[in-house]
């Protein structure tokens, strides 16, 4: 007969786990693990002038930045590279995030600026003449 060591696991850590699986509202579905290691965070500010988002991108160069908007989808993509230390030397590590922008908000008015580390996307908000239209028969 073989013996094994015997663990007891706590349930609430186990019930914990499984909470973060069903209800994990992180954006673009990465782990807050994820998040905390490469360190950053996204905020997002909608105001009566339009939709302000910041990025915290710590490392990133502006050379190693890559913005685009699809004015089809309305979607705003976010990419970046940076260089980060390890145990074994260094290595690059790329950053990628979109979001969505409703049809409020105009993209060809869209500005961004990238300051000591956070990138900052101002979007205007269109008037509803400019996006509703109304038809008469």
């Amino acid at each position: 007969m073989k013996l094994t060591n015997y663990k007891p696991t706590n349930p609430i850590v186990n019930l914990e786990r499984v909470f973060d699986g069903l209800f994990n509202t992180t954006p673009l579905f990465h782990s807050l693990d994820e998040i905390y290691k490469t360190g950053d965070q996204v905020r997002f500010a909608d105001t009566d002038d339009g939709l302000e988002v910041q990025v915290d991108l710590p490392g990133v160069k502006k050379d190693n930045l890559e913005l685009s908007t699809d004015s089809d989808t309305r979607d705003v993509f976010i990419k970046a590279t940076r260089t980060v230390k390890t145990h074994d030397g260094e290595r690059e590590q790329t950053y990628n995030r979109s979001f969505s922008v409703s049809r409020e908000y105009d993209l060809n008015k869209i500005d961004f600026s990238y300051n000591n580390g956070m990138l900052e996307v101002k979007t205007p908000r269109r008037k509803k003449e400019e996006y509703i239209r109304k038809y008469n028969v």
